[in-house]
């Protein structure tokens, strides 16, 4: 039976033995609580309880009973429930669950009973089939990164009931603090080496890689985390300033007593920005020749990688008719197009070609039959499209534009082509432009008059 309640326990297992020590056999009591042995031999047995009822203390004293001959023995026992304890040490701010904090459990009597540890998620649970009464524990360990709680703190268990303390911890806090400089003068601003600079971004992580501050530079060149528990962090730049790059450097800060300041000046590289193209082509063209314009040093020369990079040329339409397009190659694996805009299209590109591979170098045919221009639809400028370049990108093998010139062109006349190229960086154009000019030379016949000779 239920030792408070007596109500019947179903499921509640025993052991009879002869008191030689002769196993009788296991039994198990029925729903009403009840075992019956009939027709068992007179003498003296032990009844030992094996197995108790779920939620209830295994009470495992042999009980003695003695069977008279005609007679019918009977014999009650009682379970107690199970009575628990509950501690969930937490974090004081975050209600975070903390690990590695022991407690030691005293009775009524101060005298202790036992030493426990918080698992992963800050839970203590101490099932050691407590009886009713006072009870007392003390934190006598925190958890790293912690102040310890000493207080003597008193809580009542009563029968059958889950005994339920929250502890809080304060966290031993320190603080982590940046000073960002430029390294050296910046050709872009005109700032000096080590001026202070605003708006770099690091992020600080605790020793299990958890993210657990992201922190800006003010326009003082200084960052402070927040207070942070005691311990191991990393910092890393995640964002420089405009026209700096990031430091790649980790640094690691020991944070080893409340109040401490662990401080970094880290310095970033000015960024170097710049882009280039040069073009050559024919000094001199006939009308009706055929011309060939060829591109070199095309390039970002930037220390950065710049956005929307491109190289374009605006073709010399009303003197020279396009032909073909030689694509050429580049020393980044990328996937770029190419556009054109015509007499026609005004300012709507169309698409020559797309997903071209850099490492590649094409011929496209671009001839107004090919392009399926309308009568008197002449292309005006050409754009090689990349989108992202990583500095140092460069071309390898030297693209080209071909066309025929138009006839009728008077002689010692020019046009001139126009190419150039750029990318963005920090939301700002780079670009450089290259001009070819080409002069026109045409024969001129000359009428001499009769002599009469």
């Amino acid at each position: 039976k239920d030792a408070e309640t007596g109500e019947r326990l179903g499921g509640v297992q025993f052991e009879v033995r002869k008191m030689n020590g002769e196993i009788i056999g296991t039994y198990t009591t029925d729903r009403y609580g009840v075992i019956r042995l009939p027709e068992v031999e007179e003498g003296w047995y032990t009844v030992t309880e094996v197995r108790a009822p779920d939620g209830y203390i295994l009470d495992d004293t042999p009980q003695s009973v003695e069977v008279k001959d005609g007679k019918t023995a009977a014999i009650e026992l009682y379970n107690r429930k199970e009575s628990n304890i509950l501690i969930h040490k937490v974090d004081s701010q975050t209600g975070k669950g903390l690990y590695g904090a022991t407690f030691l459990l005293y009775d009524k009597n101060r005298r202790p009973i036992g030493q426990y540890t918080s698992d992963q998620d800050g839970y203590v649970y101490i099932e050691d089939g407590l009886p009713d009464g006072k009870y007392y524990v003390r934190e006598i360990k925190a958890p790293e990164g912690y102040l310890l709680d000493e207080e003597l703190k008193t809580f009542y268990v009563k029968y059958g009931q889950v005994s339920e303390i929250r502890w809080e911890n304060t966290a031993e806090k320190a603080q982590v603090q940046i000073v960002k400089k430029s390294k050296n003068a910046n050709s872009i601003n005109g700032l000096p080496a080590g001026t202070l600079l605003e708006g770099a971004v690091f992020e600080v992580y605790d020793k299990a890689n958890n993210k657990v501050d992201t922190i800006v530079t003010d326009q003082n060149g200084r960052a402070a985390s927040k207070a942070l528990p005691l311990g191991r962090y990393t910092i890393r730049e995640v964002k420089a300033p405009n026209y700096y790059s990031i430091n790649p450097t980790t640094f690691t800060a020991y944070l080893e007593y409340p109040g401490q300041i662990v401080e970094f000046e880290v310095l970033d590289e000015s960024v170097g920005t710049g882009v280039s193209i040069q073009k050559t082509g024919p000094k001199e063209a006939m009308p009706g020749q055929p011309v060939k314009y060829t591109f070199s040093g095309i390039g970002n020369n930037s220390t950065v990688p710049l956005d929307n990079f491109y190289w374009r040329d605006t073709w010399p339409a009303w003197q020279v008719r396009l032909q073909q397009v030689v694509t050429g190659t580049y020393n980044q694996n990328l996937r770029y197009k190419i556009v054109y805009r015509t007499t026609h299209s005004g300012s709507s590109y169309r698409t020559l070609a797309d997903n071209l591979s850099t490492q590649q170098n094409y011929a496209i045919d671009a001839s107004p039959a090919a392009l399926n221009l309308a009568a008197g639809e002449r292309v005006t400028e050409i754009m090689f499209v990349f989108g992202t370049v990583k500095a140092g990108f460069r071309q390898v093998e030297a693209p080209s534009l071909s066309g025929v010139t138009i006839g009728g062109l008077a002689g010692g006349s020019t046009f001139t082509n126009v190419a150039d190229v750029g990318g963005t960086y920090g939301g700002e154009w780079i670009m450089a432009v290259t001009r070819w000019v080409t002069k026109v030379y045409a024969k001129t016949i000359i009428k001499l008059p009769q002599t009469g000779f």
